[in-house]
């Protein structure tokens, strides 16, 4: 019986309780996805396209074994824009790097085997890139070290920081291991401390269609946080004073945060994820961007 099928069963018999989404992949299952993403920031428009595959070497009742590769990452972004660059600077160097993931019994991301390796082959990448990519920069635009971009860079290789983006972001594993049904709720929690509350909308009764509005919604203590993490990260020099003085630069009003999210999942018959369309909005002090984006299984072996 094919993911789909079973799920339209559960459907039946467990509307009000919800559906769990579990999946049944196979050993040997080869997919490659295709991400196409158009950020605009800053009055600028950038173009990035990733091609990622998926493997199941190892399928039991426990769990998979999933090796990733990033086989392509292309973008239009200008080698000397710092923000267009560091926008995708960690996937360019996972590029052609395999990454074996591992799950529970549902699909769910839960770890990662490979994961020094992962981070000593892409260190050398980090390390080149931001030399060059420093080099260039007009000495106005420095305002933070070289160490220090390769430290923020390399930071996001964490394993805790790997199974977020796995289990946060729209993904083809995002949605494994939940039980949903319309009106579902829930909150995440991206890895720079950022949360969204999320609702969720079955668009399918074989909830093979799913809908997901996210919000971002944060106490004053969150915000603090935030902010404070995000300083020491960037601008460590200013990051005692802002913590000293955080109550009052809150009430200031320097710091305004808003974001919300729409993603439409949609599965395929054979069980893994077909499409995934979202669009992410961002205000940071009166300064908007946004991303569109899809992810589409583009080669399939069954």
């Amino acid at each position: 019986m094919s993911f789909v099928l079973l799920l339209g069963a559960v459907t039946m018999s467990a509307q009000g309780s919800g559906v769990k989404i579990s999946a049944k992949y196979k050993k040997g299952d080869n997919m490659l996805y295709r991400a196409t993403t158009v950020t605009n920031i800053q009055g600028k428009t950038i173009n990035m396209v990733g091609d990622t595959r998926y493997v199941v070497t190892k399928a039991s009742p426990d769990g998979y074994t999933i090796a990733s590769t990033l086989e392509k990452m292309q973008t239009d972004a200008a080698k000397d824009d710092l923000v267009g660059r560091m926008m995708n600077i960690t996937s360019e160097g996972l590029k052609g790097i395999k990454i074996i993931l591992t799950t529970d019994a549902d699909g769910k991301v839960t770890g990662i085997q490979n994961l020094e390796e992962v981070k000593e082959k892409s260190k050398a990448y980090v390390d080149n890139v931001f030399e060059e990519l420093f080099a260039e920069l007009p000495t106005d635009d420095k305002f933070i070290s070289a160490d220090q971009l390769k430290a923020t860079a390399m930071e996001q290789l964490s394993e805790e920081n790997i199974l977020n983006a796995m289990n946060v972001n729209p993904t083809p594993f995002t949605l494994n291991g939940m039980t949903i049904s319309t009106g579902t709720e829930n909150w995440s929690e991206d890895a720079s401390g950022m949360k969204m509350k999320n609702q969720y909308t079955l668009l399918a009764p074989d909830a093979s269609k799913i809908k997901v509005a996210s919000k971002l919604e944060m106490s004053k203590d969150d915000f603090k946080k935030y902010i404070i993490s995000q300083v020491k990260k960037i601008m460590p020099q200013q990051a005692e004073m802002i913590e000293q003085n955080i109550d009052m630069v809150m009430d200031s009003g320097a710091f305004k945060i808003d974001k919300t999210q729409t993603a439409d999942y949609e599965f395929g018959t054979n069980g893994w994820m077909k499409t995934i369309t979202y669009s992410t909005t961002n205000e940071i002090n009166g300064q908007p961007s946004d991303i569109k984006a899809k992810l589409e299984l583009i080669e399939s072996n069954r």
